[in-house]
């Protein structure tokens, strides 16, 4: 067992009910339609754990996730936050920074929900999912009667903002997305007073969905870094006018070009065991991706990567077990991999690894349509971006 560990990110589950269904999501149709929640007695178990142990640093963030939380009471929320910060008193860890998180699809906020997040505005965050405009968006996302959901989340956006709330954004990127990426940008930047970051996510897995429109490959790199170039022209047409506004990929893309070689390696931290640690609804936890199922890859890892349930598990034993590390060897021997063969490893965010097993049925390969989509053709379109600005103040130099 190593205390090298550091967990900076707990994911909870407090339900995987969800009132949409998105043609995208992750979790299966059958827990999406499954009324459970997180007990309390589970929550506590698992912040005494977190607390108690060896693995923190001075900050921790604490996300509500995979699921749609708002299906819960608003009650719920206020207990479950004043739980973990009383256990944190408890085991005497006020030293730590704990934030909140609550990441929803938005159709529930009402005027009581606004009311609890202007109640924990001190230690809470928002996230809100929305694809842009309403023939994006409610293509994709729409409840269980097939009704569009678009309406509801411009009408949360309106209200958070009445009662100066602003979340941060996160967009899908589809097909549809890719053909219009000026009313994409557009939709956002006329919201841009409304929201505290924008990033968009293509599909983390590009060939699993049953919807072609949702899928990619590597064929498709050279229409992304098109796609990629425009947001960061419309980006940087539109900056003059409110340099507050910013794409988050576009941002994080450039620092980690700016930043390549330097010791401390993005890509490590994305796969550093137990720093981002997931606790589902029933107490199964897993590490490194949220919304990760606890029985995936059985046929790699026996009984899938759960590492184990909190409920009789203690957070000692899952660090110091034999799954946890063999999960370890196996991304640090996907990195080596990666490093020995990949041209932009050292701006790779990291996140990869398991996707490279379930598309090449091991760890030893490099590259996947999904690293070439997320990391290659974004970095191509960043350096265009560089270049071409490069070229402009050379011919100005000359001019002069």
């Amino acid at each position: 067992m190593s205390s090298e560990y550091r967990i900076d990110l707990v994911v909870l589950q407090g339900t995987p009910f969800c009132n949409l269904n998105c043609t995208y999501c992750d979790l299966s149709r059958e827990s999406r339609r499954t009324r459970i929640l997180m007990a309390p007695e589970l929550i506590e178990r698992s912040f005494r754990e977190i607390f108690e142990s060896p693995f923190l640093g001075d900050t921790l963030t604490v996300i509500w996730h995979s699921g749609e939380p708002l299906t819960l009471p608003i009650a719920y929320y206020d207990d479950a936050i004043g739980l973990i910060l009383a256990i944190r008193t408890a085991c005497g860890r006020d030293d730590i920074d704990v934030r909140f998180d609550i990441q929803t699809n938005g159709v529930l906020i009402d005027e009581a929900w606004c009311a609890f997040f202007v109640r924990h505005a001190a230690h809470l965050d928002l996230g809100m999912s929305c694809d842009g405009p309403a023939g994006m968006h409610d293509a994709f996302r729409r409840n269980w009667s097939g009704r569009a959901s678009h309406a509801a989340v411009v009408r949360a956006f309106d209200l958070l903002a009445a009662h100066g709330i602003a979340p941060k954004v996160i967009a899908v990127v589809t097909d549809r997305t890719l053909d219009d990426p000026d009313a994409f940008f557009e939709f956002f930047w006329e919201r841009r007073a409304q929201i505290r970051g924008f990033h968009f996510n293509a599909l983390a897995d590009g060939g699993a969905a049953a919807d072609p429109a949702l899928n990619y490959d590597t064929s498709d790199r050279e229409r992304y870094r098109s796609f990629y170039r425009r947001l960061i022209h419309l980006a940087t047409s539109h900056a003059g006018h409110d340099d507050a506004f910013e794409i988050g990929n576009l941002t994080h893309g450039l620092r980690r070009i700016l930043a390549a070689g330097d010791a401390d390696e993005p890509e490590a931290q994305a796969t550093a065991p137990l720093q981002s640690l997931n606790i589902d609804a029933n107490g199964f936890v897993t590490s490194f991706y949220a919304g990760l199922a606890p029985d995936a890859f059985p046929e790699r890892y026996e009984g899938g990567v759960t590492l184990g349930n909190i409920l009789d598990t203690t957070l000692q034993e899952i660090a110091g077990s034999p799954k946890l590390s063999s999960i370890a060897r196996d991304f640090e021997r996907s990195r080596a991999a990666c490093a020995a063969a990949c041209p932009y490893f050292g701006v790779c965010p990291g996140g990869f690894e398991l996707t490279k097993l379930a598309r090449h049925g091991d760890f030893d390969g490099s590259e996947t349509p999904e690293c070439a989509i997320h990391v290659k053709a974004l970095t191509d379109a960043l350096l265009d971006d560089l270049e071409s600005h490069a070229a402009d103040s050379a011919r100005h130099r000359v001019s002069a």
